[in-house]
């Protein structure tokens, strides 16, 4: 409701109410997002995982790049569905979905490991699994898409 005080008009509003919604969207669709990118990066490494089993001859080189491209490929998945959830700041909300994402993969493990190091390939890893998220919310909010 506007009320009208010596010539200017006031909006009562629930700011507090409306950012704390806000927060808990950016919350879910984040959560949501990253769940999903690691649904599909264990859904990719699985078929991946047969197709090297029927292999007899695998380089020993092979297994870190094709680990890093899964990375990127399910981060930049996480930060598109994430974008498409929150359906604006694509590039902000799929770059800490990139991010969560990798705090999940590192957690996970770090918990299957022996020793407690973190490897340079991990930080280049967060590196890249923070940028090809943005680049898919980025996408995902400004891609060409079903406009209403």
């Amino acid at each position: 409701m506007a009320r009208k005080g010596r010539g200017r008009f006031f909006v009562k509003s629930s700011n507090a109410a409306s950012g704390q919604r806000t927060l808990l969207t950016a919350i879910k669709a984040i959560v949501v997002g990253s769940v999903s990118g690691a649904a599909l990066c264990a859904v990719v490494l699985a078929l991946c995982a047969l197709a090297f089993v029927s292999s007899s001859n695998l380089p020993h080189g092979f297994l870190s790049p094709f680990i890093l491209a899964v990375s990127v490929l399910s981060a930049g998945f996480s930060g598109f569905v994430t974008a498409r959830i929150s359906r604006r700041r694509g590039l902000v909300y799929g770059a800490v979905a990139g991010l969560f994402l990798y705090l999940l993969f590192l957690v996970s493990g770090m918990g299957l490991s022996q020793n407690g190091t973190i490897s340079q390939e991990a930080e280049v890893r967060l590196l890249v699994m923070v940028l090809s998220g943005g680049i898919g919310g980025f996408l995902a909010v400004n891609g060409k898409g079903r406009r209403k």
